[in-house]
């Protein structure tokens, strides 16, 4: 019994120790190939909205009318992303997830969404905002026009309005 389990464990043994013996030199082969970048993406010059914002909203009911202000800080990734959080209390919503992109000069889309709870702490739904950006010459503020809507948890409007946003870089 001995032999003939000894006899199916040593090719298998010897397969495992030839690959260790020939391991060493085929890592140090790939290493030798790759690229001395430690990413394999090149690195992309930063685009001027990236860094983090000072942001205050005036939110209205698009005829004019003050419906609330808000101010966020608001953090652009590079390669797209970003977050934003509100003083508004955190019972209230999550923070805001989206992304970002240049849609021409000084010119920049940047929707983004947040869940909502009720005050008893169940899901309430969703806020959309949608900005367009403009970014002035010294890439230091930026104001922007807003539309948002709340959505209920199966998806359907239930209120929507307007806004005006101005930022300004947070040093």
């Amino acid at each position: 019994m001995k032999k003939i389990i000894l006899k199916s464990i040593l090719p298998i043994l010897g397969m495992a120790l030839l690959a260790l013996a020939v391991a060493p030199g085929w890592v140090s082969a790939q290493q030798a190939t790759a690229p001395a970048s430690s990413s394999a993406f090149p690195p992309q010059p930063a685009a001027p909205l990236e860094g983090v914002w000072d942001s205050h909203l005036t939110a209205t009911d698009c005829n004019g009318h003050t419906l609330f202000t808000a101010r966020a800080f608001e953090m652009f990734i590079r390669g797209g992303t970003l977050t934003s959080v509100d003083n508004a209390p955190p019972t209230a919503h999550g923070p805001g997830l989206g992304r970002w992109q240049q849609v021409g000069g000084q010119k920049y889309r940047a929707p983004f969404q947040f869940f909502r709870f009720n005050p008893d702490g169940s899901f309430a739904g969703v806020q959309k905002i949608h900005r367009t950006i403009l970014l002035d010459n010294d890439a230091d503020s930026y104001t922007s026009t807003v539309k948002f809507e709340s959505l209920d948890p199966n998806g359907n409007v239930v209120f929507s309005g307007c806004g005006t946003e101005s930022a300004t870089r947070l040093q």
